[in-house]
């Protein structure tokens, strides 16, 4: 049973870190939720980099978070780290360019912290 909460934890990290990248993809529709061009946080100059720069944080935070609990090795002491780092630059991302959609996105995201701070010990135990 632990074995299948691996996959399927390690499997949601994964897609929940690459859903982000819906932030790349042009946004013709007004009512996308994903849009770099409004902020009301992240002045209009910064917004494309600082948010580019966080997708790829929490791209590679969850891309990477994901083998970890599934047990890669080298990977599996960093879990808590990746998994923190993921989250916090998705939580950045989802507040500076908000839009009300994305309340589920902050709830994985305050449930995935809960988690890696909690840092129960199956985790680290090898599969």
């Amino acid at each position: 049973m632990e074995m299948i909460f691996r996959i399927a934890l390690g499997t949601l990290l994964v897609a929940h870190g690459l859903v982000h990248l819906l932030w790349l993809a042009p946004d013709k529709d007004a009512g996308w939720p994903f849009h770099l061009g409004r902020s009301w946080l992240v002045p209009e100059r910064a917004r494309r980099p600082v948010g580019v720069a966080l997708i790829a944080l929490v791209v590679a935070g969850f891309v990477l978070a994901g083998p970890a609990i599934w047990g890669v090795p080298v990977l599996v002491p960093m879990w808590a780290a990746l998994t923190i780092a993921g989250a916090v630059a998705s939580l950045a991302l989802l507040i500076g360019f908000w839009d009300r959609q994305l309340v589920w996105g902050v709830a994985i995201d305050s449930a995935v912290l809960v988690l890696a701070v909690w840092q129960p010990g199956w985790i680290e135990r090898p599969g």
